[in-house]
């Protein structure tokens, strides 16, 4: 070795035998020191860390208790969370000085935290009366309006506050409160009526006024008035006879009334059905 050395001009010299002793006994303490690990290892500062490591992916074989806490070392770790389990890679000194954690679960938190409200700012608040037809909001039992941004994108259930309706139906209060939506069930009913409604000037009261006058309600939807009927309507109405003194009252539709200019289906006791030559 001293040939060599003296041959590339790099100075040398023959140790003693008792500078070769100490050389030797100073390289046995610091493996021994190596072997034994840090005096505060990341474990003594993250005990936690101990469930969650996977593996020395810069060092394989070397662990958490044998690194002290600012060592660089990636390493791959997994959330001990049962609903999470994510894996995912991290130095050391980043999860037992920095403290931080899995991601995955971070990012839930953060976006939970987000989407909460502050004062003032829930749905119970903001809208008390579109608040009072929730029922739940899925996937986060005990929740309430008071946990709901207005334009939240959750998916929540609804009742309908209408007594003839009561029908539950899912949708987001984004939906609801951005677009003015409500029971899909009444807006297809109202827009079904709105079809069926006549236009101005050709309402049943418009065409035919004296019709109109002895009309006493639509059996099925009593609400309709002679305004809101088609002359060519087919639901079945309750007429009551306009002569003073006449007790007529009889069922037939618009359509079968406004017959023959107005001269259909008439008051059965001032125009009784004429009887055909076969019958007595």
């Amino acid at each position: 070795m001293g040939v060599v050395l003296r041959s590339r001009g790099l100075p040398w010299r023959q140790l003693t035998p008792a500078e070769v002793t100490a050389a030797l006994t100073k390289g046995a303490q610091l493996w021994q020191r190596a072997v034994a690990g840090p005096d505060v290892s990341a474990l003594d500062v993250a005990p936690h860390l101990q469930e969650e490591f996977v593996a020395n992916l810069t060092n394989p074989g070397k662990t958490p208790d044998r690194m002290p806490p600012g060592c660089n070392d990636v390493c791959r770790w997994r959330c001990r969370k049962p609903d999470c389990d994510y894996t995912w890679k991290a130095a050391l000194y980043s999860r037992a000085l920095a403290g931080r954690g899995c991601s995955q679960c971070g990012h839930a938190q953060v976006g939970a935290a987000n989407s909460r409200p502050g004062p003032g700012e829930s749905l119970a608040e903001v809208n008390p009366t579109m608040a009072e037809e929730l029922i739940e909001v899925a996937g986060h039992p005990g929740w309430t309006a008071f946990d709901l941004l207005p334009a939240s994108n959750k998916t929540c259930q609804w009742r309908c506050p209408a007594p003839h309706c009561c029908f539950e139906y899912p949708a987001p209060p984004n939906r609801r409160t951005g677009q003015s939506s409500g029971c899909p069930r009444c807006a297809r009913r109202r827009t079904a009526a709105g079809r069926v409604r006549p236009k101005p000037g050709n309402s049943l009261q418009d065409m035919y006024p004296a019709l109109a006058d002895e009309l006493v309600e639509v059996i099925d939807e009593p609400n309709l008035t002679a305004k809101e009927l088609k002359p060519r309507s087919t639901k079945l109405c309750r007429w009551a006879c306009s002569k003073t003194g006449c007790p007529g009252r009889w069922d037939a539709t618009p359509e079968q009334r406004s017959r023959r200019g107005g001269t259909g289906k008439r008051c059965p006791v001032c125009h009784p059905p004429r009887k055909s030559p076969t019958q007595p």
